[in-house]
């Protein structure tokens, strides 16, 4: 099946899919995380392997091209690398590996930017990370308030148009005006000679 083909609706089955086998042991990610769409979770192993993923993070994979394979997802770390992860020591106090943003995607195509954190997690990885909604928000306000610039620009184009008809229509009548006058002219001159 291919990753445009599964069912958004079913984590698991987004995730037995891209594993290419059907989970039956209870996964590390707690259901109530597995729908979640604004917020990324996978446990991953140090080789790169995806050992399981909330809807969220595999929405991210899905939007990479080419899509990455679960048994090596290390290319979907764009920035960190995932290599740079893996090398990097433990936070004492907090646990994590990594903190602060995540570019997911490939390095040549599109990628994803998260907010997020890397956990050491039983000699695994596990990555917390959620969409910027705050930007997202700010992007919206953005896009609405260019939808508005843009229909009061085709508003005045629209307006602007009906001038220059009525502009148009007011220079036929003068030219025809014109001629009128240059013919009875040409008439009269012609009259006179006579």
């Amino acid at each position: 099946m291919a990753a445009h083909e599964i069912r958004i609706a079913d984590p698991r089955a987004m995730f037995d899919t891209f594993s290419g086998s059907t989970l039956t042991s209870p996964l590390p990610i707690p259901d109530l995380f597995r729908g979640l769409e604004a917020i990324a979770i996978a446990l991953i192993t140090r080789e790169g392997k995806l050992k399981d993923a909330n809807r969220g993070f595999l929405l991210v994979m899905t939007r990479c091209s080419p899509v990455p394979e679960p048994n090596d997802v290390r290319g979907l770390f764009a920035n960190p690398r995932f290599e740079d992860i893996i090398a990097r020591t433990q936070d004492p106090f907090e646990g994590t590996l990594y903190r602060g943003l995540l570019s997911l995607g490939s390095p040549s195509g599109k990628a994803v930017s998260l907010h997020g954190s890397i956990y050491a997690h039983n000699g695994d990885l596990l990555v917390v990370a959620e969409h910027d909604i705050v930007r997202l928000e700010t992007l919206r306000t953005t896009l609405l308030e260019l939808q508005d610039d843009l229909a009061e620009k085709q508003r005045h184009i629209i307006h602007l148009g009906h001038r220059a008809a009525r502009l148009q229509e007011l220079a036929d009548a003068a030219m025809r005006d014109r001629d009128t006058l240059l013919d009875a002219l040409a008439h009269r001159g012609s009259g006179k000679g006579d």
